[in-house]
């Protein structure tokens, strides 16, 4: 595929961001950064920022989606700066990180920045306050990817300890460890239904259920250290770029892969993104280049080949452009084989061969289609002996032709026989019951007797008649459980066409029973699904559907009832409920308020983080949400204590006061290091004493310093 446009920079491309505008934000390794119109392709802005030039691939720079705020990194100071891109001015530096930061990634939301350092630790800061408002589960190694989800609630982060760690922000005691990669973790990617995607240095790909924290499936090897994936919207396709240059390319929901070299790019892939709206596929490279690559082009240059007729063209570019074979263009050409194919088959019954031939030559050129059309002449070849056979009704040697050279399966005479014994059937199924009918039955059945199939059905018939009748019986009453359970120990009855339609029945009531429960009729998808729970093909799907149409009716319930501590606690145990309209609307509304109490614990007022989550402090679910924003809240009146330089014996007062209320844990010794840095302050630690604070929210001190 040839690159459709290309913007050069003189540095390594380190980061990109497609953003909500449809423009393309770019920073080089030298932290100067630029906007991209990807309508006119042209540069729009962009700045120097002065800051000390970076390393390639280490994910320590970040755009948020909005484009409002940077997260560039200096490494002489070892600290992250995040930039106003509005007011075009610095607003924050963070400086948590003693060893250097490996990993910073803005939430979907943009309401948050994730740092990552090379020591393991992971903490989130408000953008709007530029406060550390969390503490994340630390890796036992450098930190290497991070990734949140569409409503920012959900935190995946991974390490060179081959650990994939998930955080669920609105419930607190949700943490997920995701355990199987043998090499370290390169990106991690969420998917729809709590999925996760993540890769490795060896290019090894997976797919999670992250409440199972289970492997869901492992894509077939990459080969290579991946750097960068990126998928479209419906989540259909895959991109896979290698440290080398090579990108693979992946039908996701289909779990396979379609070309390992689907592009080659001459230099390091350290960025690599997918424009839904346009169909472009945008690299940045280790070299300055930032090519891309026109999704729909192919299927132009496809289309002309296909005016032109030149079907060999269309197939070649195919092979090289497995996306194609998804196409609307590709679809038109197969109906013009299928048409063409279908006309040489007519020809070939009245002998016209090279007519025929002319006909399909088109098609000849590509060897797939090429060994159809020798099979379509070959099984032709015997095509007189095969209508002589059924003019003189030797259906035996017909079928046994058929079987042998399948495209006499397509004539209208093998049609012929078929009608001729569905009529036989159907006459059967009228005269079953009359005991004198069978000389005529055997006489019916005569001309297909000893043929494969059809023998099974009428040597079943003969002796089985009365099972067959029973069957027959249940269809009628709709007894689908007892159906089912004769056909178990009856299989010839799959023979039948009413067998058929018992299948066909069961799809319809599965598609019936889906979009019931997509409609919210939970109590009536559950009784549908004890009806589809019999057709043996639904059960799994039954059942499964039966739990969460169970689960969502429950929930309804609760809120209809305005039992809202019980709702919270059903979506804390199922998280799927959060895709539920209802669910969104109360999560939502609880996220509100916790950012809005966020902002009262940045500047350590404990009095109204307790006052705005007040409605919530009964909830259970949403209790360690609470205590953890009094947490926040602690830090900062630490934090403003030492700035103001209260006494060293206020402050070891006031850190052994949080011991004892919530245990040792690691964000004390990064405070202390912070203050450390200003004054020498002694504080020991006492790390084995771990502790859940259980108590009341109304309980906790408003002030360490009381």
């Amino acid at each position: 595929m040839k690159i459709s446009r290309q913007f050069d920079i003189k540095s390594g491309v380190h980061t990109m961001q497609l953003m909500d505008d449809g423009k393309l934000a770019v920073i080089d390794v030298k932290n100067d950064f630029r906007i991209y119109d990807l309508d006119e392709y042209k540069l729009l802005d962009g700045f120097k920022s002065n800051l000390p030039a970076n390393v390639l691939y280490i994910n320590n720079m970040a755009i948020s989606s909005d484009g409002k705020y940077l997260s560039l990194y200096d490494k002489e100071k070892k600290e992250v700066t995040v930039f106003d891109n509005i007011k075009r001015s610095f607003f924050f530096d963070i400086a948590s990180h003693p060893g250097g930061v490996e990993t910073v990634a803005f939430t979907l939301d943009n309401k948050y920045l994730i740092t990552g350092g090379m020591e393991g630790r992971l903490y989130m800061w408000s953008v709007a306050t530029g406060k550390k408002v969390d503490t994340l589960s630390h890796h036992y190694d450098s930190v290497s990817a991070i990734s949140s989800n569409d409503n920012g609630r959900w935190i995946a982060t991974a390490g060179y300890d081959k650990v994939i760690k998930v955080f669920n922000r609105s419930f607190r005691k949700n943490h997920y460890k995701l355990i199987s990669h043998q090499e370290p973790v390169t990106t991690v990617n969420f998917l729809s239904s709590q999925r996760l995607l993540s890769t490795d240095k060896e290019g090894t790909i997976l797919i999670w259920d992250v409440v199972k924290s289970s492997v869901i499936s492992r894509l077939p090897k990459f080969d290579a250290h991946i750097t960068a994936v990126c998928f479209d919207k419906e989540e259909k396709f895959l991109y896979v770029a290698g440290l080398g240059g090579m990108v693979g390319l992946y039908d996701l929901q289909e779990e396979k892969l379609l070309k390992i070299d689907f592009l080659k790019q001459l230099a390091g892939i350290t960025q690599m993104h997918y424009c839904d709206e346009r169909r472009l596929l945008i690299f940045g490279l280790s070299n300055g280049h930032i090519p891309i690559y026109d999704l729909n082009a192919p299927e132009e240059e496809f289309l002309d080949f296909m005016k032109q007729k030149d079907f060999s063209s269309c197939y070649t570019l195919a092979e090289s452009n497995p996306l194609l074979h998804y196409s609307e263009v590709y679809e038109s050409l197969e109906n013009l084989f299928d048409k063409a194919y279908s006309h040489a088959t007519l020809l070939l019954r009245q002998q016209k061969t090279a007519e025929a031939k002319e006909l399909l030559k088109h098609f000849n050129a590509t060897s797939a289609k090429r060994l159809i059309i020798q099979k379509l002449f070959n099984d032709f070849a015997l095509f007189g002996t095969f209508l002589n056979a059924v003019n003189k009704n030797k259906y035996m040697m017909a079928y046994s032709l058929a079987e042998e050279h399948t495209a006499l399966k397509e004539t209208a005479e093998y049609e012929k026989m078929e009608e001729e014994w569905n009529k036989i059937l159907l006459v059967i199924r009228k005269i079953i019951n009359d005991k004198s009918a069978e000389e005529k039955i055997k006489q019916l059945f005569k001309p297909f007797m000893g043929i494969p199939g059809k023998n099974l059905i009428i040597k079943s018939l003969y002796s089985n008649r009365s099972v067959f009748i029973l069957f027959r019986k249940h269809l009628m009453e709709k007894d689908y459980f007892n159906a089912f359970k004769l056909v178990q120990g009856h299989p010839f009855l799959e023979e039948f066409d009413e067998y058929a339609k018992l299948v066909k029945i069961g799809r319809i009531f599965k598609d019936k029973t889906l979009a019931t429960f997509n409609d919210g009729s939970y109590y009536d998808a559950v009784k549908l699904c004890d009806i589809l729970v019999y057709f043996p093909e639904q059960k799994e799907f039954s059942e499964g559907l039966k739990t969460k149409a169970n689960i969502y009716a429950e929930t309804m319930q609760y809120f209809a009832e305005k039992k809202f501590s019980a709702v919270y606690n059903m979506i804390e145990e199922h998280p799927y409920l959060e895709d539920a309209k209802i669910t969104k609307e109360i999560e939502e509304g609880f996220l509100k308020y916790y950012e809005k109490a966020e902002a009262y614990a940045a500047n350590g007022n404990v009095s109204a983080v307790k006052k705005v989550m007040d409605k919530f402090s009964k909830i259970k679910s949403k209790m360690p949400s609470i205590y953890h924003l009094v947490k926040v809240a602690y830090w900062a009146q630490i934090e403003l204590a030492a700035q103001a330089k209260q006494s060293d014996s206020a402050l070891q007062n006031a850190f052994s006061r949080y011991q004892k209320t919530f245990g040792y844990e690691s964000m004390l010794e990064d405070l202390l290091k912070s203050i450390q840095k200003n004054r020498s302050l002694k504080i020991s630690f006492d790390v084995s004493a771990t502790k859940s604070y259980s108590g009341s929210v109304d309980a906790l001190p408003l002030s360490l310093f009381e």
